[in-house]
């Protein structure tokens, strides 16, 4: 005799996948949040990581010490 094969409404209503969804949710939201506060951080320090993105605040050697790492930076990357 064949098993029982589980019907999806049954799959929906496990806890596992519930659960799963809920903490999905969560990482998803939490990575859309974690860029615009990365580059919110980086405007705020002026620390930038390409010398493209430094275009905005100077030319040639003035721009270079707009290239460094930040500790609050890092912070919010982590």
């Amino acid at each position: 005799m064949p098993a029982k094969m589980l019907d999806l409404r049954e799959l929906v209503d496990t806890e596992v996948v519930l659960a799963f969804a809920k903490y999905a949710v969560l990482v998803v939201v939490k990575m859309m949040l974690m860029s615009p506060m990365t580059g919110f951080f980086r405007m705020k320090r002026k620390a930038f990581v390409n010398p493209e993105d430094t275009a905005s605040f100077g030319k040639g050697e003035n721009a270079k010490k707009y290239l460094r790492t930040d500790p609050d930076v890092e912070r919010v990357r982590r």
